[in-house]
């Protein structure tokens, strides 16, 4: 059974062999640099899918809503919690 005889994802792409993309690679890639994916099979097997890179989104920073508000400060310990683990291992 063929690639294209299945149907489905795989038939609605070009899919050639590992021979024919290494004989004409650069045209390959001219065909992906336009946006067409392409699928290398060996024999009938799908092996690889060569398709564009996605565009990286572009960063936006935008000025916050609200100011910010830095959270209270934490309470100071009394203890050094250190101190309280080795005296309950110590218990044990």
């Amino acid at each position: 059974m063929s690639l294209q005889s299945k149907g489905g994802y795989y038939s609605l792409m070009e899919t050639i062999t590992i021979s024919s993309f290494k004989a004409t690679i650069s045209e390959q890639l001219r065909k992906v640099r336009r946006g067409q994916s392409i699928l290398i099979a060996d024999r009938e097997t799908p092996v690889a899918l060569v398709s564009p890179v996605a565009a990286e989104p572009r960063i936006m920073v935008r000025e916050p809503r609200v100011p910010y508000a830095p959270s209270p400060p934490l309470p100071s310990i009394e203890h050094d919690p250190l101190e309280f683990l080795l005296a309950e291992r110590a218990a044990r």
